[in-house]
C-alpha cells in the first residue's frame, strides 16, 4: 500500500514537472514570485519606504526638539541680547497664519454652499467648463496664483500686506471646500429633498433642514483640509506678504539665517496643529450637530422666490468671478501688456535660460516624484485594502494622510533635518533633496487613488482565476494591474501637478536648484515682472492641460 501511494505521489510530481516545463517563461516567473516570501519581503520594504520617507522626518523633528531643550531655549525665550523676542516672532507668526486661516475659510463656506447647489443640483449650459474652473486653483502653483492676486488687486490700490495675503488665501483655499461639499452632495440622492419640495416645504427650508445636514462630512473635512492648506501656504504668501510673516514664511527665514532650533520649534508647533486637526475630521463629524429644529414659515417662503434665489445666484457667482476666478488668471491679460520678448528673450542676463532650466527641473523632479510614488503606491495600496493587520492597518490608513495635512515648508524643513547634514548626513541641499520631500507630501496623492479602485473593483474575478490555477502574480498582472489603470493615471497626474506647483518644502531644500515656482518668487523679488508674468503664464497653461486630462481620466474611469 505504501509503495502505491510513493507511486501515485511519484507520478504526480512527474506529471506537474512536465506541466511546468510547458509553462511560457512569463508565467514561470509569475510562479516563482508568487512565493509568500517574496509577498512578505516587499510588505516589509514598501513599510520601512514609509517610515524613513514619509513618516521619520516628523518623528525626527518632534526628536530634534526634545534633545535640543537647551538651545531652544537659550535661542528662542532667554538670548542674551534679544531676551524672548524671538518667540514673540513666533506668536506674532502664528497670529497671522491663524487668523488668515479662519477669515479665509469662513468666507469660503459662505460662498461654497451656493456654488456647490449650483454644480450638483442645476443643469445649464457651461456647468462642465464652470467646474473645471472651480478646481483649477488647486492645480496650479501657488507662486503663480500669487503673483496674478498681486497685479488684479493692485489696479486697486491694494498692496501687499495682510488684506492681500487674506485675499490670496482665499482662492486657493476655496476649491477644497467646494470639492468636499461637491463630492457628498453627488453621492446623496435628491429623494428627500424633492419629498420636502412636495409636502409643500420652501426652497430655503429644504436647503438648511435637509441639504446643509446632509453636507456636513463634506463641510467639515473641506473646512480641516482648507485650513491647513492655508496655515502652511508658502509661494504665494511670500509674494503677497510685505511686511507680513506667516508661520510658513518665518520658517524659511530661520533655515536662511540657520537658526536651526527656532525653526524646529516653529515647524513642530506647526506639525503638531495640522495633525491635530486632521485627526479631529472623523471626530467632528460624529460629534458636531447643525441645528434644524426652528423654522420661520413667513420668512423662509419669501427667501425662496424665484426671484430672490435668482438674484442670489448671480451674486454668488459674480463674488465667485470678482473675488476667485478672474484675480487667479488675471496674469494671462498681463502678458499682452508686458515686453517680454525684451526682458526674457533678448536681455543680457539670459532669463529665458532661466525658465528653460527650472522648468526642466520642474518636469524631472514631478516625473521622478510620480515614478517613486508608483514602485511603492501599489504595493502600499494592497497593504491597506488586502492585509488582515487589524488595528495597524488603521493606524497606517488614518497617518497615509498626514503629508497632505502638515505645511510644506515645515515638512520641507523635517526632512532636511533627517536627511541633512544634521541628521543622516546622505544628502545635501539640491536635486535629491528636493525629490526627497517632493516624493513625501505627493505619496497620498497617489495612494488614494489606487485605494479607492480597489475597494472598489470585484475580487470575484481574481478569487476566480486562482482557483482555475492562476497565481497570485499573474492574477495581478493579468486582471488587477488592468482594473487599477484608472486610479495609477488619476494618481500619477495628481502627484505631479502638486509636485510642479510646490514652493514652501523646495525654498527649503533646495540649494542652488530653482523649480519654476521658486523662481517665479525670485522675479518678484527682483521686480523683473515681465519674465514672471511669462514664466506663471506657462506653468498656468500647464497646469490646467493637467487637470483637464485628470478629469477626463476620472471621468472615463467612473
Amino acid at each position: 500500500m505504501l509503495k502505491k501511494n510513493n507511486k501515485e505521489n511519484q507520478s504526480f510530481k512527474e506529471e506537474y514537472l512536465e506541466e511546468e516545463l510547458k509553462l511560457p517563461l512569463s508565467l514561470k516567473i509569475d510562479r516563482f514570485f508568487s512565493k509568500s516570501i517574496y509577498r512578505k519581503s516587499l510588505d516589509t520594504i514598501v513599510i520601512i519606504f514609509f517610515i524613513l520617507v514619509i513618516i521619520g522626518p516628523i518623528i525626527n523633528i518632534f526628536a530634534t526638539i526634545l534633545l535640543n531643550i537647551p538651545a531652544i531655549n537659550k535661542d528662542v525665550f532667554n538670548d542674551e541680547l534679544l531676551g524672548n523676542l524671538q518667540w514673540l516672532n513666533i506668536l506674532r507668526a502664528l497670529g497671522y497664519s491663524f487668523s488668515i486661516a479662519s477669515i479665509a475659510v469662513g468666507f469660503d463656506i459662505i460662498i461654497a454652499f451656493p456654488i456647490s447647489i449650483i454644480l450638483t443640483r442645476y443643469n445649464f449650459r457651461g456647468k462642465k467648463i464652470l467646474d473645471a474652473m472651480v478646481d483649477l486653483p488647486m492645480a496650479v502653483p501657488t507662486s503663480a496664483l500669487g503673483f496674478s492676486i498681486m497685479l488684479f488687486w493692485g489696479i486697486f490700490g491694494i498692496e501687499p500686506g495682510f488684506t492681500l495675503i487674506l485675499l490670496g488665501h482665499i482662492v486657493f483655499t476655496f476649491p477644497y471646500i467646494v470639492r468636499n461639499m461637491k463630492i457628498v452632495l453627488e453621492k446623496t440622492a435628491t429623494l428627500y429633498e424633492d419629498a420636502a419640495r412636495t409636502l409643500g416645504a420652501p426652497g430655503i427650508t429644504v436647503f438648511r433642514t435637509i441639504t446643509v445636514p446632509l453636507m456636513k462630512e463634506g463641510l467639515i473635512a473641506g473646512a480641516v483640509l482648507a485650513f491647513t492648506r492655508s496655515l502652511g501656504e508658502t509661494g504665494a504668501t511670500i509674494i503677497l506678504s510685505g511686511l507680513v510673516e506667516t508661520a510658513p514664511i518665518l520658517i524659511v527665514g530661520f533655515r536662511r539665517q540657520l537658526e536651526l532650533p527656532s525653526a524646529s520649534l516653529l515647524a513642530g508647533i506647526l506639525i503638531t496643529v495640522s495633525i491635530l486637526l486632521l485627526f479631529s475630521i472623523k471626530f467632528l463629524t460624529r460629534k458636531v450637530g447643525i441645528p434644524v429644529k426652528s423654522v420661520w414659515p413667513k420668512i423662509e417662503r419669501f427667501l425662496s422666490k424665484k426671484n430672490l434665489r435668482y438674484l442670489r445666484d448671480v451674486l454668488t457667482l459674480t463674488i465667485l468671478f470678482v473675488v476667485i476666478l478672474i484675480p487667479a488668471f488675471y496674469i494671462l491679460v498681463e502678458i499682452v501688456g508686458e515686453n517680454i520678448i525684451g526682458e526674457v528673450f533678448l536681455g543680457q542676463d539670459y532669463k529665458w535660460v532661466f525658465i528653460y532650466t527650472s522648468f526642466i527641473y520642474s518636469i524631472e523632479i514631478g516625473a521622478l516624484a510620480v515614478f517613486i510614488n508608483l514602485i511603492f503606491g501599489i504595493p502600499f495600496a494592497f497593504i491597506i485594502t488586502n492585509r488582515n493587520w487589524g488595528k495597524f492597518i488603521t493606524f497606517l490608513d488614518t497617518i497615509l494622510d498626514i503629508p497632505i495635512a502638515i505645511p510644506s515648508a515645515a515638512l520641507g524643513f523635517a526632512t532636511f533635518m533627517f536627511w541633512g547634514p544634521v541628521g543622516l548626513g546622505l544628502f545635501q541641499s539640491g536635486f535629491f533633496m528636493i525629490l526627497f520631500v517632493h516624493v513625501a507630501f505627493t505619496f497620498p496623492y497617489m495612494v488614494r487613488p489606487i485605494i479607492g479602485v480597489l475597494e472598489s473593483s470585484n475580487k470575484g474575478v481574481e478569487e476566480a482565476a486562482r482557483t482555475l490555477g492562476a497565481s497570485n502574480m499573474t492574477v495581478f498582472r493579468k486582471i488587477t494591474l488592468p482594473n487599477i489603470k484608472q486610479g495609477m493615471i488619476a494618481g500619477g497626474i495628481m502627484t505631479f501637478t502638486r509636485s510642479l506647483g510646490e514652493t514652501g518644502a523646495t525654498i527649503v531644500v533646495m540649494g542652488g536648484i530653482r523649480t519654476v515656482p521658486v523662481l517665479i518668487v525670485d522675479f518678484v523679488e527682483a521686480n523683473a515682472y515681465a519674465s514672471g508674468i511669462f514664466a506663471s503664464v506657462i506653468v498656468i497653461i500647464f497646469s490646467t492641460f493637467l487637470i483637464f486630462a485628470l478629469r477626463a481620466v476620472s471621468k472615463k474611469g467612473g
